[in-house]
């Protein structure tokens, strides 16, 4: 039995944007864990990020290349989030934009270990080459995501994105 002629196509062309904006909502809508499984397969092997502040337009100095690296090892940020704010929940969508753009936003919530109240709203743009993100640009608010990454333990330690990272007085 041979492959139907058009399934050759189907399988190895590289997924669109609308197909993974698509991915991206309805995991989102399926919760955090099946949020963060989609976001460990989007991004290229290399691709540049920023994290800036609501109402900042990102500058090419903004910028930082991260190589995606293995999967494995220690446990993920994910995994790490679900155990310290056992009732964190995402709600959100993306929408495919012209130009291979994905456009998104959600918001997490939960209590953290200290009985704040998480309120943490995050956008976010993807540019899409090939079926991957080669480059990713999240605006938040700062204090939040600061709040945020200090109760995970600074997860992103010496990622090279100075805004992920938990700064001196961030609250733990």
């Amino acid at each position: 039995m041979t492959a139907a002629p058009f399934g050759e196509r189907v399988l190895t062309s590289p997924e669109t944007a609308g197909e993974l904006a698509r991915r991206l909502r309805d995991r989102i809508a399926a919760g955090f864990l099946m949020y963060a499984s989609v976001e460990a397969t989007m991004f290229a092997p290399s691709y540049e990020t920023c994290i800036v502040p609501f109402g900042s337009t990102p500058t090419e100095a903004d910028f930082v290349r991260l190589e995606r690296g293995r999967p494995g090892g220690g446990p993920r940020v994910p995994t790490i989030a679900q155990r310290l704010i056992p009732d964190l929940a995402i709600a959100g969508t993306a929408t495919e934009r012209p130009s291979d753009v994905i456009l998104g936003d959600f918001t997490l919530t939960g209590t953290l270990p200290d009985g704040w109240r998480l309120h943490l709203h995050t956008e976010f743009r993807c540019h899409v080459v090939d079926g991957l993100v080669t480059r990713y640009v999240v605006k938040n608010d700062p204090d939040e995501f600061q709040r945020f990454v200090a109760v995970l333990g600074n997860p992103y330690a010496g990622s090279g994105v100075a805004s992920a990272e938990v700064h001196d007085g961030a609250d733990r």
